[in-house]
């Protein structure tokens, strides 16, 4: 009976991450646009620079589309040349694992751009997030429905939706953070540590640390959990082994990428992003902000609520059993499990402190590596208030139906994906149709590029124009002989007057200006057939 349980267990599971990669993939559909850091993860796993716009012959040139979806793409002689991950980020402030993954799903689609390599690498990483979920989970609640039902919970959440949508660095965080928790829930529950699980936790911290540098916020607070039980327990084995794998581990790590003590401690992202925020104002704006974020992101709004329900579930069978003369006395949730719990919160809490200080934009994607464990401690810190008055199968449908109210509502409020950018509003498929040229005015003191480099590839041809050279002069040479039967595309970035950028066009086409979309850092009109006067 018990193994036809477990096997039940296992098809459940199975079948959260295949309808979870159906949801994925649909909502893939319907991304849109890219996020400049989107943009860079494409250029930092293959091209010779940082940034496009380094190149010496990006100003004031025409480039057919070719020249912008070589900076996004794996061209045909560059297959077997993975040298330019490694550089790229020395030069740049982060590890290399991501890069170098992505470059490996690119070599799917070599010589042209797909959304579809970084969407498909999430996805797959989405997998292992589920199964570290349930895993950790199994390990809290000492039940598997449970631990199925958080697993749903997560995968279904727009935090996690939002992950897998943002081609970045976030979801492989996400799952490397799980990885490190699993597998230092094992050393912490177990009274004997075996070279495996050493091994397995000095791969997890290297691979974390390879992945982005946030990891180690989490990192120390697990490292301090285990000194406080050391202390506690007067039990120094566990302490010392830790520190001797985590120290082999960092030697190992320093000589794969030793550039990380630079971007650490002397980078803008290291002490820099530090001082920025050392405020109180600054500090208690950012905590609201973050709170705010993942109560759209996970409760949909609904987490006072969802707050209030479980308390006054709990209180109203309290006083229920009090009237009855009821006693409590399970002993099948009588489990060693509550302190492991607050291992994961401290750390939890921790990393959501000092995220909220350090983040130079108080954004989704920051805390988004956090956001399933965020998950497991609600579920469980309301397991543990409810376990007192219900049976697991009791507080299951309890948190299952709550739940389930949550993620419906997603509906009700029509909340949008921000990293599909359906705010845009297709523009993409818009300016495609036009097949006119672009002409981009360029601010090279607000350097915002690669927010709209997408669209510069799906037009014939562009010009860069430094806003600095703009005059009715320079746009009638920029725009002699050129063919405009389809009109010219105007975008222009932040940090200049548009309004003469307006005036100018109108003086040398005749015509004004449509203004078609607002976009994350620019402008963009578009100006009917016309000829140069």
């Amino acid at each position: 009976m018990g193994k036809i349980k477990n096997n039940l267990n296992k098809i459940i599971l199975v079948l959260i991450i295949i309808l979870q990669i159906i949801l994925y993939i649909f909502i893939g559909t319907k991304k849109e646009y890219f996020h400049m850091d989107e943009a860079y993860s494409y250029g930092l796993m293959n091209y010779d620079k940082i940034n496009i716009t380094d190149n010496e012959d990006f100003l004031n040139n025409w480039h057919n589309k070719d020249y912008f979806i070589d900076y996004l793409s794996v061209n045909s002689d560059e297959i077997s040349d993975f040298l330019s991950v490694y550089i790229n980020q020395k030069n740049d402030v982060h590890p290399p694992l991501f890069y170098l993954l992505l470059r490996i799903f690119s070599l799917s689609t070599i010589d042209s751009f797909s959304k579809w390599t970084g969407l498909s690498l999430n996805i797959l990483i989405g997998i292992g997030i589920s199964i570290y979920v349930y895993k950790i989970s199994k390990k809290l609640f000492s039940s598997e429905k449970l631990a199925l039902l958080v697993t749903a919970i997560n995968a279904f959440s727009m935090a996690m939706m939002e992950n897998m949508m943002y081609i970045r660095m976030y979801a492989l965080l996400t799952f490397t953070i799980l990885l490190y928790t699993d597998i230092f829930l094992k050393l912490y529950k177990k009274e004997s540590i075996r070279k495996k699980d050493l091994v397995l936790l000095g791969v997890s911290l290297i691979i974390g640390g390879l992945t982005q540098y946030y990891f180690f916020i989490y990192v120390m607070g697990t490292f301090l959990v285990l000194i406080y039980k050391s202390i506690k327990t007067k039990e120094y084995t566990y302490l010392k082994k830790y520190i001797i794998t985590a120290i082999i581990s960092a030697i190992i790590y320093l000589l794969v990428f030793p550039f990380s003590i630079n971007h650490v401690f002397f980078g803008y992202r290291g002490p820099g992003a530090i001082t920025q925020g050392m405020n109180i104002k600054d500090i208690l704006t950012g905590i609201v902000t973050y709170i705010n974020i993942i109560d759209k992101n996970i409760f949909n709004y609904l987490i006072i609520p969802f707050i209030i329900l479980v308390i006054v579930i709990a209180f109203m069978k309290k006083s229920i059993n009090k009237q009855k003369g009821i006693k409590i006395e399970n002993e099948e949730l009588k489990d060693k499990n509550n302190k492991i719990g607050i291992f994961i919160i401290i750390p939890m809490v921790m990393y959501l402190l000092i995220v909220s200080i350090i983040t130079p934009y108080k954004e989704l994607r920051y805390i988004l590596p956090v956001c399933p464990i965020i998950v497991i401690t609600t579920c469980y810190l309301s397991y543990l208030l409810l376990k007192k008055y219900y049976t697991k199968k009791a507080i299951l449908v309890i948190l299952g139906v709550l739940f389930i109210i949550i993620e419906s509502t997603v509906c009700l409020v029509n909340n949008k994906l921000d990293f599909t950018f359906e705010k845009h509003n297709h523009i993409a498929d818009r300016i495609k149709e036009k097949n006119a040229p672009i002409l981009y005015i360029f601010n090279t003191g607000n350097n915002r590029f690669l927010d709209d480099i997408y669209l510069c590839t799906l037009c014939p041809e562009t010009y860069i124009l430094d806003v600095n050279n703009l005059s009715e002069e320079k746009l009638r040479e920029v725009l002699k002989d050129k063919n405009l039967e389809n009109g010219l595309i105007i975008i222009c970035n932040e940090g200049f007057d548009k309004q003469e950028v307006i005036d100018d066009f109108k003086n040398v086409s005749g015509q004004d200006m449509e203004h078609i979309q607002r976009m994350n850092a620019c402008d963009i009109f578009y100006l009917d057939k016309f000829l140069v006067n």
